[in-house]
């Protein structure tokens, strides 16, 4: 059964659908709401050798123009050098303003292509088709896009909201382990910041990942979702409630750009993050340490004993001082009183 939310905003308002096997009866409509001209898809070769031309395949059934461009994969290649290669792509297939871009990959992806509709001819129109679990559950909703700089992740980028999320369970099927934690880890924050409810779903249901129960992800997908789309209805550019999803970001996106990026996955840097900022709340007295316990024991056996290089407190604090959420000497943690 397919699920459907709206993502409310003054000006650009979109819809979210959730399912299994949905590009046909879901993407394919949109694609053509959103565009009289090609089609460029931006995808990557690990994407590409699982799910080879896609897209492009179901859209030249209906006669649309559509290109497939192939990036490199990995959190490494969120640069500079990466994103050229997309405004390359565009330039050579004689992109415009009326050409749409599909992100149909992870969170990776799907940042790089909102950042190249975001700057492209000034700004061209793109959707969502997100892959992973982390950016089912995160990037791809709420028009956050960057590339990263060596001394900090998501530092160069800006506010670009798709047309439309196309989110396909299928997909899931596919992803390593490992990538099904990490993006499950994020999911979790949703929850310990703004819904218990959705905590507890997750702790009564815990191991519905390893069975693949594909009824209970869809609903945690859509949960999440919603917690989400709430807030970036309530906070789009991030100037008040919007930076409790920042929720062990502080210290996650630290250990990234310290660790090398893609070394550590971005949700499990987070549920370190997540640790850290539970213990910071109970030492500061706003959280019991039973919670504090419960919090701990639960994310634990989803970060693979990751290890975190050792570095020194002057790199430290050159590296948490390039933070978006820093201000000169002052770094801001979202830390839980409940």
């Amino acid at each position: 059964m397919m699920e459907k939310l709206s993502v409310n905003l003054s000006n650009d308002s979109y819809d979210i659908h959730i399912g299994k096997n949905i590009l046909t009866n879901c993407l394919l409509p949109k694609i053509k709401e959103f565009t009289e001209g090609q089609v460029i898809v931006v995808t990557n070769d690990t994407i590409h050798d699982l799910y080879p031309n896609h897209i492009e395949t179901l859209l030249k059934k209906e006669n649309i123009l559509t290109h497939t461009c192939i990036l490199p994969d990995g959190e490494k290649y969120k640069n500079w050098e990466t994103l050229n290669q997309i405004f390359d792509f565009l330039m050579h297939h004689h992109a415009n303003r009326k050409t749409l871009l599909i992100a149909f990959g992870g969170g990776v992806i799907g940042d790089m292509v909102g950042f190249a509709a975001a700057t492209f001819m000034r700004g061209i129109s793109y959707i969502q088709v997100p892959t992973t679990l982390l950016s089912q559950v995160d990037s791809s909703v709420g028009g956050k896009t960057a590339i990263n700089h060596p001394l900090g992740k998501n530092t160069i980028g800006s506010f670009k909201q798709p047309k439309y999320v196309c989110i396909d369970i299928d997909f899931l099927t596919t992803l390593p382990k490992r990538e099904l934690y990490a993006g499950f880890i994020e999911l979790v924050k949703h929850g310990l910041i703004h819904d218990s409810n959705l905590f507890e779903f997750l702790s009564k249901n815990d191991g519905f990942l390893d069975e693949f129960n594909t009824e209970i992800l869809q609903t945690s997908i859509l949960r999440s979702c919603k917690i989400k789309a709430s807030i970036v209805e309530q906070d789009e550019k991030e100037s008040g409630i919007r930076a409790t999803l920042n929720y062990g970001h502080t210290l996650g996106h630290v250990i990234e750009t310290y660790a090398g990026y893609g070394d550590i996955l971005h949700g499990e840097a987070v549920g370190i993050g997540i640790l850290f900022a539970t213990f910071v709340s109970y030492h500061l007295g706003y959280l019991e340490k039973e919670v504090c316990t419960t919090i701990s024991q639960f994310l634990k056996p989803y970060l693979f004993d990751q290890k975190v290089p050792k570095f020194s407190k002057e790199t430290f604090c050159e590296l948490i001082l390039h933070d978006k959420k820093s201000n000169h000497e002052t770094v801001k943690f979202i830390l839980l009183s409940k």
